[in-house]
């Protein structure tokens, strides 16, 4: 079916006036871009020959039999009086943009080469306004079948541009919805549309935010990796979100060793709970606040969310706290390293997260301050267990691209050390 006869059978009854009311090209033109990404060139030379072809014979359909075909095909399609109607119109008016766009106007590319035909236009300017069109619309399906073929991962700004719209989809649907029940209530005149308006607006992305946390957080696919690292190769900046338009958080802590889990306890900080790999309803969110642990919103390191997270006792708007994420394998140690990121609450903050507007914690932009305070804690309460700096990046400030500062050191803790003093205890 989509060898180069079918596919030049396919774009020619699709360009044909009569078959192309039945005949829809998108699969052959998808095949074709398909088999183009394979090396097959010729199947996009085939499938756009027939286009052209079968444009031209409709074309010529119409120059010959123009007004009396028309009605025959009215009396059999009646749906298709609208669409002639609409087809006169635009050719009367705007005939050289409806011979380069047609393909871009749904139905209306069924009738333009026939009409162009029956209302005289010239033959040379139809063939060459109507193969510009032909590229457009035909080119357009080609590429995405192209596209679909490679995998849109090899082109990296198509890619992105997936990854915001898909990660924001709900805020824009909520967005969209707003928009549209705002014309309405301008558009007929309700009573009060701005403030109604408004309030929609409001109870919108508060359904977003809910089905986020509460429902789709923890969708996603645990790609913990277990392969070799060097901590010069590291990533050390993670985000509140997949997409490459929010600011980074930094990392400021290694461990080196099974799990920070132990240590973090000895030390006196509380787990806490995950929107991403904690089964949390409102009730549980409830009772969570009430113990002033509420879950750790996640941050994403190489698009992972955290594996831990601790904290230590505080209040509801300020309190200290890690998430942990495993980054693979110490080649100098063949030991598991994590790496994890320190930072301290200070009050509450209207903020884009995930793909939605909503309420989180503010984060105090000073994160070598906490750093430092779990290396004095470290040395204080495990003071046979060894700490060192490592000069992971060059000093940073905050700026469009990062929401903190730092001298770019990074603590880094080995559990080799921790498995001595707990023997010595």
């Amino acid at each position: 079916m989509f060898g180069s006869l079918g596919l030049f059978l396919g774009g020619f009854f699709d360009a044909l006036i009569g078959p192309n009311f039945f005949v829809p090209a998108e699969p052959f033109l998808l095949a074709a871009g398909y088999q183009l990404h394979e090396g097959i060139v010729s199947a996009a030379v085939m499938v756009l020959l027939g286009g052209f072809l079968g444009d031209q014979c409709s074309y010529l359909i119409g120059r010959k039999y123009g007004k009396p075909a028309q009605q025959k095909i009215m009396k059999w399609r009646p749906k298709t009086r609208r669409v002639f109607a609409r087809c006169r119109l635009l050719m009367a008016k705007k005939g050289t943009f409806a011979m380069v766009f047609a393909r871009l106007l749904g139905p209306v590319a069924w009738v333009v080469p026939f009409l162009a035909g029956m209302q005289k236009v010239s033959w040379t300017k139809f063939s060459l306004f109507s193969s510009i069109g032909l590229m457009l619309g035909a080119g357009q399906f080609i590429f995405w079948g192209y596209l679909l073929a490679a995998g849109v991962e090899q082109f990296p700004i198509l890619d992105t541009f997936l990854t915001i719209v898909n990660e924001h989809k709900y805020s824009l649907m909520a967005m969209g919805g707003t928009l549209v029940f705002g014309w309405l209530g301008y558009r007929y005149g309700w009573k009060k549309w701005v403030p109604k308006t408004a309030a929609f607006f409001l109870a919108a992305m508060l359904a977003v935010n809910y089905s986020h946390f509460f429902w789709y957080s923890d969708n996603f696919q645990d790609t913990q990796s277990n392969l070799p690292v060097e901590h010069a190769a590291l990533n050390y900046k993670v985000y509140p979100g997949k997409s490459p338009v929010f600011d980074a958080q930094g990392i400021n802590v290694l461990y080196v060793g099974e799990s920070p889990k132990a240590m973090m306890e000895r030390l006196g900080w509380v787990e806490n709970k995950t929107f991403s790999r904690s089964d949390i309803d409102p009730s549980v969110y409830i009772d969570l606040l009430k113990a002033q642990t509420p879950p750790v919103s996640d941050l994403f390191w190489n698009e992972r969310p955290q594996d831990l997270a601790f904290q230590l006792p505080g209040d509801l708007l300020k309190r200290s706290h890690i998430r942990w994420w495993k980054a693979g394998v110490d080649e100098a140690t063949n030991q598991p390293t994590w790496v994890g990121a320190v930072s301290y609450d200070d009050g509450l903050k209207l903020t884009m997260y995930s793909g939605i507007l909503t309420v989180l914690h503010s984060i105090d932009p000073n994160i070598d301050a906490e750093r430092d305070k779990l290396a004095a804690q470290l040395n204080t309460e495990i003071p046979s267990m060894a700490t060192n700096y490592f000069q992971a990046m060059t000093p940073l400030v905050v700026d469009e691209a990062h929401d903190y500062y730092s001298d770019g050191r990074v603590l880094v803790v080995n559990e080799s050390e921790l498995l001595l003093a707990n023997n010595a205890s």
